[in-house]
């Protein structure tokens, strides 16, 4: 076994669309820019480029799975079979080695529920959320849970709360605004668990840094540096904005392609195009952290290439650098949950 270096990452290289290809040219991008990280790769070896093995055998180990985790497979079947696929291997060696990071672009519901058995989650926090970064009009903004649990309460939604102000610190926002995603900000608004969860953020050690409810709309408008939400909800607006980025980026090429006068357009406003879709590019965001688990886990989109797989690396190797767990720990401790 190659000795480990100072931060390692266990990849599922079966997971997701053009898998294993597009996860190993992902590490690939990786490591050009981070040879001191060890990769740890879990999948089939008949299917990987001896070539990529060869390149990195100083600092890439790779271990032979006979299963693979399907996207339609049920995460309550996985729980019981496939005992030696990719993902699930991945995971036990995350478990047996406690400050690795795992990477996966499989099964999401596959990923939180190994993850959260395997691994375990932090003490009072009940469900681990997807936390990721949003773009807004001054920088970015942490926006959890984005599909991890369909359902959440008001006691989720302060352990989401005090996980995200913690995310926020390690990406150098020093006194995070925090908010909760509503169909209005007036006081009586939306559903009763998220007036309840207002009440406990409220009295908790984030009250001052706790501005209210947030609207969808809102979202990109820097009004607050963490918002919080129930995964149903995160998820799909999460994928809406997606959406939304890539029609109207499709656009833009539709209409500077029309005509010489539009290609003449394009031309004068190029670099400023270039910079617009530089934000609003869903690869630059690729890569949530399954937050409140017992370890560093990232879930990539299934759909993503392989530069989006390599932000995912990226994240991960960050939240590893930063031990956001340990300052998750410690805010937690400033809590007295009642936890169901």
């Amino acid at each position: 076994m190659n000795k480990i270096r100072n931060y390692s990452i266990a990849i599922d290289a079966m997971g997701g669309d053009n898998s294993p290809k597009k996860i190993i040219d992902g590490c690939d991008i990786f490591l050009k820019e981070n040879d001191n990280t060890n990769l740890i790769i879990f999948g089939d070896k008949s299917r990987i480029d001896n070539n990529f093995l060869e390149k990195y055998y100083k600092i890439v180990e790779f271990i032979h799975c006979d299963e693979v985790i399907l996207d339609e497979d049920k995460p309550s079947s996985v729980l019981r079979s496939k005992k030696e696929s990719s993902m699930r291997k991945a995971l036990e060696y995350v478990k047996q080695n406690p400050n690795i990071g795992f990477v996966s672009a499989g099964n999401t519901g596959a990923v939180t529920a190994l993850s959260t058995i395997l691994l375990g989650t932090l003490e009072n926090i009940k469900r681990p959320a997807f936390c990721s970064m949003i773009p807004t009009s001054f920088g970015a903004c942490i926006m959890l849970d984005l599909g991890a649990n369909k359902e959440s309460n008001e006691n989720h939604l302060l352990q989401f709360s005090i996980m995200g102000h913690a995310f926020a610190k390690i990406n150098n926002i020093s006194e995070p605004k925090v908010a909760i995603l509503n169909i209005g900000t007036e006081e009586g608004k939306g559903k009763g668990y998220l007036q309840a969860a207002s009440d406990l953020i409220t009295k908790s050690f984030l009250k001052n840094n706790f501005i209210g409810f947030i609207e969808p709309d809102q979202i990109t408008s820097g009004k607050a540096d963490v918002i919080v939400t129930d995964g149903f909800t995160g998820n799909i607006a999460l994928k809406t904005a997606e959406g939304l980025s890539r029609f109207i980026m499709g656009n833009f090429k539709h209409i500077f392609s029309q005509n010489i006068i539009n290609n003449l357009a394009y031309l004068i406003i190029k670099k400023d195009l270039k910079k617009f879709s530089s934000i609003v590019n869903p690869t630059k965001y690729n890569g949530a952290m399954v937050i409140g688990l017992n370890g560093v886990v990232v879930k990539s989109h299934g759909n993503t290439d392989s530069a989006g797989f390599a932000q995912a690396l990226n994240n991960c190797f960050n939240f590893l650098k930063s031990d956001v767990n340990n300052l998750i720990i410690n805010e937690l401790k400033m809590v007295n949950f009642i936890n169901d």
